[in-house]
């Protein structure tokens, strides 16, 4: 399994856009566990909270690997078929967040609370993508 992961990591450093891919998952998850040790403090009851974090920063790397492969595609259209297609993919992806939002919400407040902050790593991931693109090593 750790040579599996090994090779995925070559294969994702090895050309810049995946590479930006790479470094943001790494900073959703660098990201989602600092949230996560900070609302341990507070949030009660604590497993909600974690299923909470936990699908959040799932629906923030679906939610990344989906602009990703948007952009990939309206590279490879005309420019009104790709205006279309990226907007209606953003509203697929609002659509998603609201979904995981109600879902937690249901659960429970802590869950809701954990899901939208995992929902923000990804925002939070692209704000300290300098620092990790400074310090995550080459997988070469």
């Amino acid at each position: 399994m750790i040579m599996g992961i090994k090779k995925t990591l070559k294969r994702m450093s090895a050309k810049p856009e995946t590479r930006t891919l790479l470094e943001l998952y790494v900073g959703i998850i660098v990201s989602g566990m600092v949230i996560l040790g900070i609302g341990l403090i507070f949030a009660r009851p604590i497993w909600m909270y974690v299923v909470g974090i936990v699908g959040g920063m799932l629906g923030a790397s679906f939610q990344l690997y989906n602009m990703y492969d948007t952009i990939e595609r309206a590279l490879s259209v005309d420019e009104g078929k790709a205006r279309g297609y990226m907007t209606s993919k953003s509203m697929f992806r609002l659509v998603v967040s609201a979904i995981i939002m109600i879902v937690a919400y249901f659960v429970g407040i802590a869950t809701f609370v954990g899901a939208v902050m995992g929902l923000f790593s990804l925002k939070i991931s692209a704000l300290i993508n300098p620092f990790i693109k400074k310090h995550l090593p080459d997988f070469h």
